[in-house]
């Protein structure tokens, strides 16, 4: 077997099949800890899995061949031990599943995706949990049972490369109780995934309890008083606090006027704006409350399978000061339990290193990103008595489409014209691919360049 090479921003026939499941599929997760499954289940049966530490991927089966296809639109192209498995499927079919790597000594890691790729993915294996497109049906179409029998019908009981997540029907909280301690404390798994028949899908996870830096604030009005209504809240990773997200729960008895009359004595300016969900900005404080909450969830991806990025900030003068963004992650249901007044030192109490090692997310340092490249460059000029007038295209690739601030392909049409108001106008496009830039350029020229206009060479 030939090894994988990854491709990005890639177009396939099942682009719109697979973008329409992640978002609306992405949507119905919930995050549950074992305590809220009476609160959160409804009727049975349910359906439960180990969740698989791994990436999302899926598999689509093209009349042009098999299709191996990240969540972010990322190709893994190659003879693959999956791509081989995948060849008795029927074309039209497109499997969801998680591409990790086995571990059959304990739990499998999702950072060991990335670095198996990137050695050729010899050692990748996917396992399928749902089937969202069959030459019969789609996702949209059919209950999770039918698909379900569809998958092991079409998959059967191999163990191999290309398998089925191994799922339980349950038919109460005291089962999905029971597997999650064999299945998760027991065996150390991520957590499980319980499907409901109402489309919901509960992630049945273990809490985590973080100290975190209060960076921000809002207040609300209970009728007796003023308190804190939310929180915003920053991890340190050495000099430098990152935005992880905000908390507006909190644990009975948690003393929210207190906490409001503790903040209002530090409050600060920032250049940072974060708003809260009634469209109200935080107010930014000192880093000098230390707060524990509980976490029910961390992800450092978004819905889209892109890595999450927030920025860097330092105080610096009595001021937040804004840096560039860096990789982090987001907290999911985070609930106030308590001040460390204990710990004096933020910076120690807050650190990155509280979050699970496979969670911690790395720094992408700038010198590591290689330089664009212009790939096309045209110049046109205009002449008429004692002007001239100059309309010029662009076209650059990024050589950074893997980090996600940048676009894969940028297009610059500049108009300068003495006679106008505003002499100087920009026009800036972006591209996923060449094809889509070079289209873009064409479209410009064709629209832009007329009869007088005389190309420089």
């Amino acid at each position: 077997m030939s090894k994988l090479t990854v491709k990005e921003n890639t177009s396939v026939e099942a682009d719109s099949v697979i973008g329409q499941y992640r978002e609306l599929v992405a949507q119905r997760y919930t995050a549950s800890s074992v305590d809220d499954l009476d609160r959160l289940l409804s009727a049975p049966p349910y359906f439960a899995s180990k969740k698989i530490d791994g990436e999302l991927w899926f598999i689509s089966v093209e009349s042009s061949g098999i299709k191996l296809i990240a969540a972010n639109k990322r190709l893994a192209e190659g003879d693959s031990a999956i791509h081989a498995a995948a060849k008795s499927l029927p074309v039209g079919t497109v499997l969801a599943g998680e591409l990790h790597v086995p571990n059959k000594g304990g739990r499998e890691r999702v950072g060991d995706v990335s670095a198996s790729l990137a050695k050729g993915g010899t050692d990748l294996a996917f396992a399928a949990f749902d089937i969202i497109a069959h030459p019969e049906f789609s996702w949209q179409d059919a209950p999770f049972a039918k698909r379900l029998e569809t998958l092991r019908s079409l998959l059967g009981s191999s163990e191999g490369s290309l398998s089925v997540v191994d799922v339980k029907e349950v038919s109460n909280a005291e089962g999905i109780r029971a597997l999650y301690a064999e299945t998760v404390e027991k065996s150390s798994a991520e957590g499980l995934i319980v499907r409901c028949p109402d489309g919901r899908i509960l992630k049945v996870k273990p809490s985590f309890d973080l100290d975190l830096a209060i960076i921000g604030y809002t207040v609300q009005n209970t009728g007796s008083g003023d308190e804190v209504r939310s929180v915003l809240l920053a991890l340190v990773d050495g000099e430098t606090f990152v935005p992880v997200g905000t908390s507006g729960n909190a644990v009975q008895g948690f003393d929210r006027a207190a906490l409001l009359k503790k903040l209002s004595g530090i409050t600060t300016t920032s250049q940072y704006r974060h708003a809260a969900s009634t469209g109200q900005l935080y107010q930014a404080v000192k880093p000098e409350v230390l707060i524990e909450c509980k976490v029910l969830d961390i992800q450092p991806m978004d819905s889209q399978g892109k890595l999450i990025r927030k920025p860097e900030l330092k105080f610096e003068g009595d001021s937040w000061i804004l840096g560039p963004s860096r990789p982090a992650v987001t907290l999911i249901n985070s609930v106030m339990v308590r001040l460390r007044e204990d710990k004096a030192d933020i910076a120690s109490g807050a650190r990155l290193a509280q979050l699970p090692e496979n969670l911690i997310p790395a720094k992408t340092a700038s010198s590591e990103l290689k330089p664009s490249e212009v790939i096309r460059r045209q110049v046109w000029t205009k002449e008429s008595k004692d002007k001239v007038d100059v309309r010029k295209l662009l076209v650059w690739k990024t050589n950074k489409e893997s980090d996600p601030r940048f676009p894969a392909f940028v297009v610059h049409w500049t108009d300068y014209s003495s006679s106008r108001k505003a002499p100087l106008a920009r026009e800036v496009k972006l591209a996923v691919n060449q094809k889509d830039a070079e289209a873009i350029a064409e479209s410009l020229i064709e629209e832009n360049v007329k009869k007088g206009w005389v190309e420089k060479v």
